[in-house]
């Protein structure tokens, strides 16, 4: 492996850190509510998948070449990204969902009055086959 591979196959490592601490921090966000047992399942597979990823582009970059120095290239990455830019992001990503749900309540509330008069109708009706139930068991007897 020459030097022009091997500083690439490094750039790669730090950069895949960095992105895909970035990446399994925002999915780990989203899936805060989902139950524990599902959600570790979930991240098992986002590994698994990320693992992946890393093999296949060090496959690209240097015929699948790996050094010990690649996971510590990784490791670095990850701590760049925690130490400058975990908090910018999280940040972010909560005004854009901010701001998603802002744009969404409308509709949201829309579909909640539709779903209220709905179950309205749907009990008033439950009524009347109650009560023309009772009639015809009383006529039947």
């Amino acid at each position: 492996m020459d030097l022009l591979v091997q500083f690439q196959s490094l750039f790669y490592s730090f950069v895949y850190g960095f992105v895909m601490s970035g990446v399994y921090h925002i999915i780990n966000r989203f899936l805060y509510k989902v139950p524990l047992f599902i959600r570790f399942i979930l991240q098992i597979g986002i590994g698994i998948v990320f693992g992946f990823l890393y093999f296949y582009g060090l496959v690209v970059i240097n015929d699948g070449i790996l050094r010990f120095y690649f996971f510590i290239m990784i490791f670095i990455g990850y701590l760049f990204y925690q130490k400058y830019y975990a908090y910018y992001l999280l940040y972010y990503l909560e005004k854009i969902v901010f701001l998603i749900k802002r744009i969404c309540s409308p509709f949201f509330f829309f579909f909640h009055k539709i779903s209220v008069i709905i179950q309205k109708r749907v009990r008033k009706v439950k009524k009347k086959w109650q009560k023309n139930k009772d009639n015809q068991d009383l006529e039947n007897s």
